[in-house]
């Protein structure tokens, strides 16, 4: 009675709805900041009269904040029930957004960025949805966190020309009001309705299984321990992971926050430049449930270096400058496999920590990959402010990718030879 009181009233695994919650908490958390922030950048730098790297110290303060947030937050995560640190999240996102738009100085504005959108947006977005789904699905963990990772392309497919209007018909500050309080408290009944701790505590087995989990707890080759600060410092995969994912992170951050001004600046209009993001995020929506997918199937260092090689790919087209239709053309293309860096860092960490420390462990990494977006955010302002354009930047991040491709290529996953051997059994 308590498996079947646990179901959806559809008899859909309630893991599906717990996933399909965090889904739509990302989906509004990051496609409003990161996915967003570069519609503000002329309009906040006319303003406060700053220059463009200026205007990007905001993004890097977000950045900033969500990573000194996420090893807080992936701690409650593991120890706090979810729907309380959810919430909490929902509650300051709205709050910070209301703060920036009423903020009369640069430092009030950037004080909100940091403290209250930077704690909303990792404790009602993608740290708090991954933790979940890492601890809901073993199995068809890379099945789930490939489509749960569709949320942030949802979100900047949908997010970006919603506040391009919003911006365009009220002003800025008008806008980010507006937008902040509908988001939070679209979050807030999300996590209220449909956000559940574990599978155990409604008298389920992860993936909707009817017996225990195989391996005592956790999938096969899975490691069912809680790892501690020593213990993943000392560990090879963690700075491996760190380094790889960051770095071509680091690269997708810094584009996000440019593309709109890069289009702007190449003469096309601000809902132009908006529908570049969205084509390029809803073309990662593809992506991210193939690679997701395959993550269950192939391993998943060879599927980073094939997403490492779209990012070239997308790079040099940018380089080319070949139209606008080109590039719509491009973002429409290579988001196929550009999207799937997300997922695959979910599982590889999944498969090299387990899922009983996953946040935790997820919002250590995060002061590894979060610098160097901060780093590269910084890093592309600086030199479209001293070279006028932002092909030096998009020559290094071409390094990024290469670099990256590398250090996963080392990584030494536990569970990937026993996914793989459990591979061969099935085709035979």
């Amino acid at each position: 009675m308590a498996t079947q009181g646990a179901q959806a009233p559809s008899g859909i695994f309630r893991g599906w709805w717990v996933m399909a919650a965090g889904f739509g908490c990302t989906m509004l958390a990051i496609g409003s900041t990161t996915y967003c922030f570069g519609l503000f950048v002329r309009p906040m730098a006319e303003s406060f009269d700053l220059s463009r790297a200026d205007t990007n110290l905001g993004f890097i303060l977000l950045l900033l904040g969500m990573a000194a947030w996420s090893p807080i937050v992936g701690r409650l995560m593991d120890r706090l029930p979810a729907r309380a640190v959810m919430g909490a999240g929902a509650g300051a996102f709205g709050a910070g957004f209301l703060m920036m738009s009423l903020a009369p100085t640069p430092w009030l504005l950037g004080l909100a960025i940091f403290a209250p959108v930077g704690f909303g947006t990792v404790a009602c977005g993608a740290l708090a949805a991954n933790t979940l789904t890492s601890r809901w699905f073993q199995r068809r963990r890379g099945r789930a966190m490939g489509i749960l990772a569709v949320a942030t392309s949802a979100g900047g497919f949908a997010m970006p020309p919603l506040l391009a209007t919003l911006l365009e018909s009220f002003g800025w500050r008008q806008a980010l009001a507006v937008h902040g309080v509908f988001a939070a408290l679209a979050m807030l009944g999300l996590v209220l309705w449909l956000v559940r701790d574990r599978p155990e505590s409604v008298g389920l087995q992860p993936d909707g299984d009817a017996g225990p989990a195989p391996g005592a707890g956790g999938a096969a080759g899975e490691t069912p321990r809680r790892w501690s600060l020593g213990e993943l410092l000392r560990h090879r995969n963690f700075w491996l992971i760190g380094l790889g994912c960051g770095l071509l992170f680091g690269a997708d951050q810094a584009l996000l926050s440019s593309i709109v001004p890069f289009g702007e600046d190449a003469g096309y209009s601000t809902q132009q430049a908006a529908l570049l993001v969205s084509c390029l995020t809803v073309s990662a929506i593809a992506g991210k449930l193939l690679i997701g997918a395959l993550a269950d199937r192939v391993d998943k260092r060879w599927l980073f270096a094939l997403v490492a090689f779209c990012h070239l790919v997308f790079l040099a087209v940018l380089l080319i400058e070949p139209g606008y239709a080109g590039l719509v053309v491009a973002c429409a293309t290579v988001g196929l496999a550009v999207g799937g860096a997300y997922p695959l860092w979910m599982t590889l960490l999944a498969d090299a920590f387990g899922s009983a420390s996953f946040g935790s462990v997820m919002g250590t990494m995060s002061l590894i990959v979060m610098p160097l977006s901060i780093f590269s955010v910084r890093y592309i302002g600086e030199v479209f402010d001293r070279f006028g354009s932002y092909d030096v930047a998009f020559w290094t991040f071409i390094g990024f990718a290469l670099v990256a491709a590398l250090l996963i290529a080392a990584v030494r996953p536990a569970g990937a030879r026993a996914a793989v051997a459990g591979a061969a059994e099935a085709r035979a």
